[in-house]
């Protein structure tokens, strides 16, 4: 009978004296507040409270990551854009984080919006689409500075995306374009230039050599010989100015065979005619 009637007793007290004892993780730092003063920290493991006379506050101090909505701003030269961000901070000073602002979680992010807008603003939409990551660093260390003063340190802060209006992405794809092609012709114009010197270095190579020419010449003929034309020539070497004009037609027939495929005939110089004449 005894025993029944001390068991509520005995439920009270084991219950009181869980509540004497809380656990702080590893990565928590407790607040000890006695009576809404503020009377020290509570490591990690279990601490020792007053039931009713003390509480404690768990302050996390790991990094987290907390994304901002979507911001639309205007750049310097009066671009409008969205823009989504994303900021990475943690506490370092729990106290403060505790004692200076209401919610730090919220006017961090209010703060890194209100900078971001500022800075945009300032900012040419060459240069934000070009060094965003200059930009998120200039927004990062303005946002530090102010939240420091809350225990609070800001790793990071990212810009993910920048939406454009449909007609400035065109413009920009346009933009692109037009650079490209002008690479492009310079680019070429610069092949150009070095394929002339160097046709012009075989010209003066081939003009000094005696057989060059011949050489030249057989090489026509032979490249000629893989289409569908039929082509006739002289085997006799030419001499003089018969030279320049069987190299002359060589010239001529290449062109033309690569134009449309025909039949071809060389006519034979005159002192080949001749010999064969005699």
């Amino acid at each position: 009978m005894n025993e029944v009637f001390m068991l509520p007793f005995v439920l009270i007290a084991l219950f009181i004296t869980l509540r004497m004892y809380r656990q702080v993780n590893q990565w928590e730092v407790g607040l000890r507040f006695t009576l809404g003063k503020l009377t020290g920290k509570m490591l990690p493991g279990l601490n020792f409270l007053i039931p009713g006379f003390q509480k404690m506050i768990r302050v996390d101090t790991r990094t987290r990551n907390r994304d901002l909505p979507q911001q639309r701003v205007i750049t310097a030269d009066n671009v409008s854009a969205t823009i989504d961000a994303v900021v990475y901070f943690k506490v370092v000073d729990p106290e403060k984080a505790t004692l200076a602002v209401q919610d730090y979680e919220y006017a961090v992010k209010d703060r890194a919006k209100v900078v971001l807008r500022d800075v945009v603003g300032e900012t040419h939409l060459d240069d934000l689409l070009a060094h965003r990551e200059e930009v998120a660093a200039k927004v990062r260390l303005a946002v530090e500075q102010f939240v420091a003063q809350w225990g609070l340190h800001v790793e990071l802060i990212a810009l993910q995306d920048i939406h454009l209006p449909e007609h400035m992405q065109e413009v920009i794809a346009r933009k692109a374009i037009a650079e490209r092609d002008r690479q492009y012709v310079i680019i070429k114009s610069k092949a150009d230039v070095e394929s002339a010197k160097n046709f012009a270095e075989a010209a003066r190579i081939l003009s000094g050599q005696p057989g060059a020419m011949e050489l030249r010449r057989l090489e026509a003929l032979q490249n000629l010989s893989h289409g569908t034309s039929k082509v006739i020539f002289d085997l006799a070497k030419p001499d003089g100015e018969v030279r320049t004009r069987v190299a002359a037609m060589s010239a001529a027939m290449a062109t033309d065979a690569k134009a449309e495929p025909e039949e071809v005939v060389v006519e034979q110089p005159e002192a080949a005619q001749r010999t064969a004449g005699r």
